[in-house]
């Protein structure tokens, strides 16, 4: 369950969540920013180590090429997100992950507490949740799903534009890294170990 954000650090490797051991990251950036591209760096990879995978884009996103390839169990579209339907496709004993892009449409949907429990406990039966979201709006307010995946201090940030975007992924961001011009693909990482990595994205 351990999935490839991208390449960077100090000693330039390959960077990414183990997320069997917590269960959930945030991505998070604005337009064009290449957050579809981290989440998809991230689901190809879960994909190739013998993850299985469920899909939920209530906008159109590139993860939806996903459909039908080997180990995705389901692609949602719409931001109608139902309970019963997710939990169907969550049966199996495979390591399975949740990849979510346009998050911030879904913090009212019905399968909202489904998600909260693969946050809180997803850990203990090889289930785990990656949400991306715009900056200003995915993972914000007081309380639901998205509040406790955010609570597990880990994700990418990419085009942060305030010291604040850093309590998205658990981090302080200093003066330094804010309002740079967009850079596709440049995200900043931080794995939950006070860490913060500079690391470029795969594409293709």
């Amino acid at each position: 369950m351990w999935a490839l954000v991208g390449v960077g650090g100090d000693e330039v490797l390959a960077q990414g969540p183990d997320l069997a051991r917590g269960a959930s990251f945030v991505v998070a950036g604005p337009p064009r920013s290449g957050r579809s591209s981290v989440l998809m760096s991230m689901a190809r990879s879960l994909l190739a180590g013998g993850c299985h995978l469920v899909v939920v884009t209530p906008r159109p996103s590139p993860l939806r090429d996903l459909d039908g390839a080997a180990g995705v169990r389901a692609v949602f579209t719409g931001a109608g997100l139902a309970a019963e339907d997710l939990r169907a496709a969550l049966k199996g004993t495979d390591p399975l992950v949740v990849v979510v892009d346009d998050a911030e449409l879904l913090k009212e949907c019905e399968a909202g507490d489904v998600l909260r429990q693969i946050v809180r406990t997803g850990a203990d039966n090889d289930l785990a949740l990656v949400l991306g979201g715009s900056i200003d709006e995915v993972c914000r307010g007081f309380s639901g799903w998205q509040v406790d995946a955010k609570n597990a201090r880990r994700g990418a940030l990419l085009s942060p534009q305030a010291t604040t975007d850093g309590d998205l992924i658990g981090t302080r961001l200093t003066r330094s890294v804010l309002g740079q011009s967009a850079q596709a693909g440049r995200a900043l990482v931080h794995l939950g170990d006070g860490e913060l990595r500079t690391v470029q994205v795969p594409f293709g």
